[in-house]
């Protein structure tokens, strides 16, 4: 019995939606569906998708929640790069600084330093510098005699590089929290709509079950296996097979979807003597077989496979000449 199970994960369960919602607007009425109908879930649906913007733009485009926490992703690692780049670059002000301040103060660290931040009894940098380039920028504004400028390109030794360092660290890791808050907020709005969207598709499922038969052929409308069908996929049908190029012993493969696979087993057997020559389990429906024997005439089956290990029974076999 097929277990018509919901899916989790976003490409499947947008699939079974716009099945279900091109279902229900094709056989609702038939069917006489009341609480699940086409609008229904339309509305779950469009809320993780989106819209598409209309002729010349109107309406515009309504971005989904999945784009919204995509977009929020994108941002979050930009902030926190330029985060990462905020506090580089204040280390590199910093060092520049120590540089020019060890001949007055000294190569190594004494009570000296402190006047200038460096109150841990170190002049090792920490990660972030915003609060030693503001001590610095103190610093440097009671001496502004010991400020040095053009150290390198852009590089400045000065209470106003201090201060422009310190205050694009602070800035930067403003926006790097923030991206952060707006990032798990678009996370829980999508997770909301993706649970809201399989509640939608579970009742939905419930209601059929009130209103179709388990071998009623209709629920493949509605994107669903009907609770008749067996466990295992259904066998692969209309498979093909086009030679490569003389010589090239290459075989390309290729059938149709089964309903319920997750992969599929490709195998070759000798068409003389039923020896095995080739296999390959694939997520495709599609194979090409390179290095065969040339010459010799195999026999092609395939079988539909789930993750679990269920597999269908196999395909008619195709006998194709290798080329």
């Amino acid at each position: 019995m097929a277990s018509q199970q919901i899916p989790e994960v976003y490409d499947p369960l947008i699939q079974l939606a716009e099945d279900a919602a091109d279902g229900a607007h094709e056989l609702g009425a038939a069917v006489g569906l009341k609480q699940n109908d086409e609008d229904a879930l339309r509305a779950v649906l469009e809320d993780l998708t989106g819209t598409p913007a209309g002729p010349d733009n109107v309406p515009p485009a309504v971005p989904g929640l999945k784009a919204k926490w995509n977009n929020a992703k994108t941002e979050k690692g930009a902030k926190s790069g330029a985060f990462r780049t905020a506090k580089s670059n204040g280390r590199t002000i910093a060092a520049a600084c120590i540089g020019i301040l060890k001949p007055r103060l000294g190569n190594q660290w004494t009570n000296e330093w402190q006047n200038a931040g460096f109150t841990g009894g170190s002049l090792a940098l920490p990660d972030n510098c915003l609060t030693l380039l503001q001590q610095l920028r103190a610093y440097f504004a009671q001496h502004p005699t010991h400020e040095k400028v053009d150290l390198a390109p852009g590089i400045n030794a000065t209470a106003a590089a201090c201060e422009a360092a310190a205050q694009a660290i602070s800035s930067a890791s403003t926006a790097s929290n923030n991206s952060n808050t707006a990032s798990g907020l678009a996370k829980s709005a999508y997770e909301a709509g993706v649970k809201a969207c399989r509640n939608r598709l579970t009742a939905l499922r419930e209601e059929l079950n009130l209103l179709l038969g388990p071998e009623d052929e209709r629920w493949y409308s509605f994107g669903f296996d009907r609770p008749g069908d067996p466990e295992t996929p259904e066998v692969p049908d209309n498979l093909t097979t086009i030679p490569g190029a003389p010589g090239s012993h290459t075989l390309f493969i290729d059938w149709d979807d089964a309903r319920r696979a997750e992969g599929y087993r490709v195998t070759l057997l000798n068409a003389a003597t039923n020896d095995p020559v080739d296999s390959r389990l694939t997520t495709d429906s599609e194979a090409t077989f390179t290095g065969l024997p040339a010459g010799i005439s195999v026999k092609i089956t395939i079988t539909a496979r789930l993750t679990n290990g269920a597999e269908s029974p196999a395909s008619p076999p195709l006998t194709a000449a290798v080329p």
